[in-house]
Order: structure tokens, then sequence, then C-alpha cells
């Protein structure tokens, strides 16, 4: 790439942020316009082209870029090493390189991807659907403590009628099938809610498997997708209590749904709305996970009252969960944590990963407007 290349590839990451920023400000069009339609097709045809091959594209653009990073490291250091007298011009052209890349990738972050952060609440799409189909005119759901604590009582209740049907090894819980086996069922969740949810229809390409998931551990992550290929990756090393519902959450993402909290809701519907009871267990678990913590903020009382009622199975597998992560817990967890944060607020969530308690108020609105008050 020339140097004037590199210096014109510059202006993509200011013109990126006053895209974003103007989007920003007009969710409805974003929306209509990008979320179900533009992104809809360009991610729709990556994950076709990225589905040629088994493998995750995305994982081996991650080793490249580390390779690539180790190798500038060296040429740094040897240039210096030969030609001390050229390290002014050496830190500039690497710095230009550097930088002219950092502009590119965000720019078709944006472009390819990042936009959906600036669509609409997922929580206006879900009244405006309810107002829809049952003609009435909503405009806010109000929540209280109540609401929370019945919200739990409930979960509870479907974790532990769920947690009898399903399988087990040495009482910890096991899904039907094998990690391939999870991905291949998972789209069936999908189809059952595309009359909640119309726009997630689409033609998308199965997610898939990181083949370093035991390296994934250390940083704590369960999944990620690649605005850049289409692709819904799954770290299919953790344990089997998670796995359903994360591999619908990745397949939130891949539908434009940028925000955890909404992924995680999509992705409980899409579990519980699915026909194999393993999805099913995953998706309560994720949902009564997040309650929890919730509850616990806000009326501790309650929240002690109430967990006293879940049953051993839930508990078992939870455990076994906690300490499965334990043995990753370290520096490298929460310097990928930091990452995410930073990356979050980034992209307009300004609660960071605090967001992902979001997923609640989400649940609250969708049963006050569908179970509780019917």
């Amino acid at each position: 790439m020339s140097k004037k290349l590199k210096l014109f590839s510059l202006l993509l990451f200011p013109l990126s942020i006053i895209i974003n920023t103007i989007s920003s400000r007009y969710p409805y069009f974003i929306e209509k316009y990008y979320s179900n339609s533009i992104n809809k097709f360009t991610v729709e045809t990556l994950s076709k082209i990225s589905s040629i091959v088994p493998f995750s594209i995305f994982e081996i653009l991650i080793y490249l870029a580390v390779l690539s990073i180790l190798l500038l490291i060296i040429y740094f250091i040897y240039s210096i090493i030969n030609n001390p007298k050229s390290l002014k011009t050496i830190i500039k052209d690497s710095l230009l390189n550097i930088l002219s890349i950092i502009s590119v990738v965000y720019f078709l972050f944006i472009i390819l991807w990042g936009l959906n952060y600036n669509r609409l609440p997922l929580e206006v799409s879900i009244i405006d659907n309810y107002n829809l189909k049952y003609n009435k005119s909503i405009t806010k759901v109000e929540k209280n403590n109540e609401d929370l604590i019945n919200l739990y009582k409930y979960l509870i209740e479907k974790s532990n009628d769920t947690r009898k049907l399903v399988k087990t090894d040495s009482n910890i819980f096991k899904a039907n099938t094998d990690y391939k086996g999870i991905i291949k069922r998972a789209p069936v969740g999908y189809e059952n809610i595309t009359e909640l949810f119309p726009n997630i229809s689409g033609n998308y390409k199965n997610t898939k498997y990181i083949l370093s998931s035991n390296i994934m551990c250390y940083t704590g992550i369960t999944g990620i997708y690649s605005p850049f290929t289409g692709e819904a990756n799954v770290n299919i090393a953790v344990p089997d209590l998670y796995l359903p519902s994360t591999v619908l959450h990745e397949m939130a993402h891949q539908r434009g749904y940028a925000s955890e909290d909404e992924a995680n809701f999509i992705a409980y519907l899409a579990s519980i709305n699915h026909p194999d009871i393993d999805f099913k267990y995953s998706g309560y678990i994720l949902a009564l996970n997040h309650t929890a913590n919730a509850l616990y903020k806000a009326d501790y009382k309650n929240y002690v009252k109430c967990s006293k009622n879940i049953s051993e199975g839930v508990l078992n597998d939870l455990r076994y969960n906690n300490e499965f992560w334990d043995k990753y817990e370290g520096k490298i967890d929460e310097i990928s944590n930091n990452i995410n944060n930073t990356y979050l607020k980034a992209n307009g969530v300004s609660e960071g990963v605090k967001s992902y308690g979001k997923m609640v108020d989400l649940l609250l609105t969708f049963y006050n407007l569908y179970t509780f008050n019917n």
C-alpha cells in the first residue's frame, strides 16, 4: 500500500465515527433499512461464503493477526539493531501502518455490522409487536420489586421441572448430543419464535466451533461473532449447561442484535421454545442466573428465601459450572474482561459489561405482557 493510500485510509476512522454518531439519532431508520435490510443481506452473504470451509475463518484470522504482530516486533527490533540512525523513520512508518490498519478495520466493522448498536431497542420492538398482535396501545411496561420476585420464582420452577427430564452423568447435566449436534439442532429454536420476532428469520449458516477452545477458556469468553466473516463462533470446551444457549446467543448477534442483553434475551426465548429439553433447560438456567443476580442486589432477603426452592440437581449443575471457571480465573481473564468492557463502551453501551444485567428488564417486560397479566 502506497503512503498516499495509507494517509487516505486514516480518514476512514473519523468518517466511521461520524456515520456512527449520526445513525445513533435515527434508530427507526437503522432498524428498518440497515438491520433488517442491508445488514441482513450482507451477513447472509458473508456466512454463505465462509461456510465453504468447515472451520472458523475468523479464528484463522486471529492467528494471522497475532503472528503478524510478532513478526512486526521482530522486524522492528532487527531494523533498529542494523540501522540505529533510521529509528525515527522506522517508528513513523510503523505507526502509520498500524493506524492505517486500525482505521480500515474499524470502518469495516461499523459498515458490516457495528451500526446494529444503534437499532431500535428490543424492548420497544417487544411492546410494538404486542400492540400489533392484541390491538393495544401500550408505550411502556412498569416493573417493580414484586414482578422481579415473581419472575425469579417462575424461573426456579421451570428450571427445577426441566432438570428432572434432562440427561445426567454423575448427577451433572449432559446435553442430548455432543457440540456438533447442539450446533446442528440450534436453528430450530429460532424457527419457533419467528411469530414473536419475524425479523430474525433468514438464510444464515450454522455456528462454528473454535478449535482452540481450551485456550479460549482462559479469556472467559464463551463465544464471539465475527462481523468480517459473518460467522457465529462458540467455545466448545465449556460445560454443557450453557452451551445450547450460548450457540443461540451468538446466532442472535449474527442476526443483527449487537447488545449482549438483547442477544441473551433472544437466546433465552429461542432456547425455551426449542423442542429439545436440553435447550429448554439451558435457556431457563441462563435467565435464572441473570434474574438471581438482579434480585440479589435489589432484595437480598427475598433472594435468599426464594433460592431455597432451587432443586439439588440445579444446584449441582451451577456448582459444577462455577468450579469449571474457577480453574481459569487469572490475569488473562481480567484483561479480557477489561477489553470487552472498553469495547462495549466504545459502541455506545455506557454501562459496559454491567449492561448484561439489562436482560432482566427484557424478561420482565415480556412476562408482564405475555404471562403474568394474561
